[in-house]
């Protein structure tokens, strides 16, 4: 034991990270596991060092947990967390997606959008705009729209800028084409409300990260199955542009009577006005069917009834669900 005391029981002079000798200007400082480090050498561990910062560089102990732990940085991580933000940050990217494709649309009136003119112009600054720091203390927190717009950026760029999307691009795409297909149908007003910004981007989130385009075989599928469909927010969708064209677009003064007519006026109305080359795909015979009695359970609570427009509110998802099981049932008993 002497020996040991003697030989073993060392005073600590010099800092384990640094290896310089401790002084006035170089202070030491004890961690709750005991271990000495210099102050200044601690401190620059704990804000920058990389792996575990947050544990005793020697032993590991944790010292204190980590408020934001760093997401993997790939595109099905990225797109989750962007989709976990808050409605109001995704609102405050989509209203500047409006504003750059309606500058989109002056430019280019015949709305035949190239992906590089969607990336460059529309997608690339709103995420760029949006993720802006606005303190010092958001720029240290992870943000999802400024992860979004660094590997969206970094992958055209390295890829040389082609006119295609890949990987995060894919869904903000297809969003920025979903919204631009409906500009013509929507009025501006309801463009700037938080609750159809939300819908949106539900209806395009739906789809997943590979698709490419808004399919009219994903509307069809949640029309029939009401109950368990994964894309009844796109559905929703669909029949709030159908009800806000109704109501924004002068409407006969009675429907056509003969059958084929008002097959007509409906593919018209909903299928070629709305959606139109910009959807794969086609509509179905049997879907037409059921969309002419939904178009008609429309006209009469809108027009007959002069009841409001659908337009996305909490709730209305049990109207929707109400009108299209409505029509398809109509359509079997036939």
């Amino acid at each position: 034991m002497e020996n040991f005391i003697n030989t073993q029981l060392q005073p600590v002079e010099t800092c384990s990270i640094c290896t310089d000798v401790f002084s006035a200007e170089h202070q030491p400082v004890t961690l709750p596991c005991k271990h000495i480090f210099g102050h200044e050498c601690i401190k620059k561990w704990l804000r920058t060092g990389r792996g575990n910062n947050a544990a005793c560089p020697h032993c590991r102990l944790v010292m204190y947990e980590k408020r934001n732990p760093k997401a993997a940085f790939d595109t099905p991580s990225v797109w989750k967390a962007l989709c976990d933000q808050p409605p109001e940050r995704l609102h405050a990217f989509m209203t500047k997606m409006w504003s750059s494709l309606q500058t989109l649309w002056q430019r280019k009136p015949d709305g035949k959008f190239t992906v590089t003119e969607l990336l460059d112009q529309v997608i690339i600054p709103s995420l760029m705009q949006t993720a802006s720091p606005n303190s010092p203390r958001q720029a240290q927190d992870n943000d999802p729209l400024l992860d979004c717009y660094n590997l969206i950026a970094a992958s055209w760029d390295s890829l040389g800028r082609p006119d295609t999307a890949n990987g995060l691009a894919i869904p903000l795409v297809r969003l920025a084409r979903l919204m631009s297909s409906a500009s013509s149908t929507l009025p501006k007003w309801l463009t700037t409300v938080p609750r159809t910004n939300r819908l949106f981007w539900k209806a395009n989130a739906c789809l997943g990260l590979n698709d490419a385009d808004i399919s009219w075989t994903s509307i069809i599928a949640a029309s029939e199955n009401l109950t368990e469909t994964p894309h009844f927010a796109l559905l929703h969708l669909y029949t709030v542009l159908i009800s806000q064209g109704m109501a924004h677009n002068p409407q006969p003064g009675h429907l056509p009577t003969r059958r084929h007519e008002i097959m007509n006026l409906v593919v018209e109305r909903c299928c070629k006005k709305i959606g139109g080359e910009g959807w794969s795909g086609k509509p179905s015979n049997e879907f037409k069917e059921v969309l002419v009695v939904v178009y008609e359970e429309l006209r009469r609570y809108q027009v007959e009834k002069k009841k409001p427009s659908l337009r996305g509110h909490d709730g209305e998802e049990v109207v929707v669900s109400g009108i299209w099981a409505l029509a398809g049932w109509s359509v079997k008993k036939r």
